[in-house]
């Protein structure tokens, strides 16, 4: 399928924007093939995982990523983002996000258990990770 000037044009603009908001940070704490082995751990684990949020590089716009037991590699998540499995809609790719918010409380009926989601977290890898009574965060980058 050929890309038309316009579309080219867009993704290429895209690129220039991530890459001027990712260059504002001195560390990159995560590389795709850690993004992977954390989603695929989280799809694992969906029970201890209802709500995920996310902070996007390029604005202090707050998302939500919707990842499930279905979700499938290759189809909602690939090698360098996620496929529209997010509240702001569109791509995602992983390099765009300044880091995962894991919220206490879901909503009024429900809460997560933030010890258990680092317990988790902490079986994939290493990773930058800041809690307290609220929320867990896991932060992707660092000035």
């Amino acid at each position: 399928m050929m890309r038309t000037k316009k579309a080219l044009k867009y993704d290429e603009q895209k690129i220039r924007v991530i890459e001027k908001a990712v260059a504002q940070f001195s560390q990159h704490l995560m590389s795709n093939s850690k993004w992977i082995r954390l989603i695929e751990t989280i799809i694992e684990n969906t029970e201890d995982f209802t709500k995920i949020q996310f902070k996007k590089i390029q604005n202090d716009n707050i998302g939500e990523l919707f990842i499930n037991e279905d979700s499938t590699f290759e189809f909602d998540y690939w090698l360098n983002g996620f496929e529209g499995s997010n509240s702001l809609g569109g791509w995602l790719e992983y390099k765009e996000i300044e880091y995962l918010i894991f919220p206490k409380i879901v909503d009024s009926d429900n809460i997560q258990n933030l010890e258990e989601i680092k317990l988790i977290i902490e079986k994939v890898g290493q990773f930058y990770l800041e809690i307290d009574e609220n929320e867990l965060k896991l932060v992707c980058y660092k000035e």
